[in-house]
């Protein structure tokens, strides 16, 4: 048993030395940062609703200090777990079971959206933790169809053809993934209803970027982005001159229209935006100083959630933004980076979902907030108030470090074996 006890402990010591630093020095930073801006951004709202100003700070400073828990964990964990096929799908299902419930008893509302589940002292979002178990299912399924995958568009007896006959790019890639897209539908929808638009965009975004990168053909993935753009463009367009949609939500269509004429309907539909410029014009270059924001006084609502970057524009100025944005985006590409140092294609599709999450859902925040995009209701990585988006994030980064840690490890085994 003693022997047992020392060889775990001397595993997790060698993983402790092998910390990938590259990837956790600005995760911490960010991590830091968001902790002290939701207190800066909070204190009004806190006051206001819970009479302590210093509510939603202490809730962000304790999700941080389990986020740093999870990171270790997960870190340490055994790196089989994260390709248990059996493992994800029990999580996938008991997010399914979490999901229907929303959907079926109407839990109550906040800021519109059914998303959370009261677990007592804190709320829990399915669809958050959802992001990471279909990252991690999707590097399963993916992995372990490669090459399937890499010769569709090629004629012969393999994908392209059936009974004899050519088919289509697009019905290629679907007869491969099938499975996953199917359960990915599954729970778009049953996110959809909540309503989580911005939720939805993410997932699907992450799904693409994972199979087009996986193994298909690069003319193929270059097209396939191509298309998504000009039906964007056609889509943005078709509201301009239409000015409605049937499928549409009138919420829904009212976010692309304050877009679209941000100053055309200040008082309802673009009141958001509208005082999103206006803080980050006050701030200025230098910002007016921690804590002296106006616009986080009740003018701005989701100050320290959805719209904490014009807080931090009018607190810190442009130069802090950019300063805290440069850190946030070497992060990603620390993980673009070492995702093609990655030796398996587990590890590479894993790198690869996890920073299309980061930089997709960072874009999508920062462009609602400057008026180059949408609105959409999603929060910014580690910056933003909220406890399920913070530990998922923590739980992205603690596997990636596993990965590197347990390649780190195989690379000395083979090093010693040749000496």
């Amino acid at each position: 048993m003693q022997q047992v006890n020392q060889s775990i402990s001397h595993s997790i010591k060698q993983k402790l030395a092998n910390f990938n630093w590259n990837l956790l020095i600005p995760y911490l930073i960010l991590l830091g940062m968001g902790v002290f801006m939701v207190y800066s951004s909070s204190s009004y709202f806190a006051m206001t609703q819970f009479n302590n100003s210093e509510h939603f700070f202490q809730r962000q400073l304790m999700y941080a200090m389990i986020s740093l828990i999870v990171v270790l964990l997960f870190s340490v964990v055994n790196t089989k777990l994260l390709k248990s096929i059996g493992l994800i799908s029990s999580v996938l299902f008991v997010l399914l079971f979490m999901l229907i419930y929303l959907v079926t008893f109407g839990v109550d509302p906040i800021n519109g959206a059914s998303a959370w589940i009261d677990f007592g002292p804190i709320n829990i979002q399915p669809s958050e933790f959802f992001k990471i178990a279909m990252i991690l299912y999707l590097a399963i399924f993916l992995s372990n169809n490669q090459r399937k995958l890499a010769n569709i568009g090629r004629v012969y007896d393999g994908p392209a053809k059936e009974n004899g006959k050519k088919r289509g790019i697009i019905s290629q890639i679907f007869t491969v993934v099938k499975k996953p897209i199917l359960c990915l539908g599954l729970f778009i929808g049953l996110i959809l209803i909540q309503p989580d638009l911005g939720g939805v965009i993410i997932l699907l975004s992450i799904c693409v970027v994972m199979i087009l990168l996986s193994g298909v053909p690069f003319k193929i993935s270059l097209s396939t982005f191509g298309i998504a753009g000009v039906a964007y463009s056609v889509f943005i367009l078709f509201i301009q001159l239409v000015g409605t949609i049937p499928f549409i939500p009138s919420y829904m269509l009212n976010r692309f229209t304050a877009y679209l004429d941000p100053f055309g309907d200040v008082q309802n539909s673009s009141f958001q935006l509208v005082n999103s410029f206006y803080a980050l014009a006050r701030g200025g270059l230098f910002g007016v100083g921690i804590g002296e924001s106006i616009q986080k006084s009740g003018y701005l609502p989701e100050s320290y959630t959805d719209f904490i970057i014009p807080i931090m524009g009018e607190e810190i100025g442009l130069v802090g933004v950019v300063f805290i944005l440069a850190i946030f985006f070497y992060f990603v590409y620390v993980i673009f980076r070492t995702s093609l140092q990655v030796t398996d294609s587990f590890g590479q599709l894993v790198y690869i979902g996890i920073a299309a999450m980061f930089l997709i859902q960072g874009s999508i925040n920062l462009g609602g907030a400057v008026g180059i995009m949408p609105l959409t209701g999603v929060t910014f990585p580690f910056i933003s108030y909220g406890g399920s988006s913070m530990l998922v994030s923590s739980i992205a980064v603690g596997i990636m470090n596993n990965l590197f840690i347990n390649q780190r490890l195989n690379q000395h085994i083979l090093e010693k074996e040749a000496n």
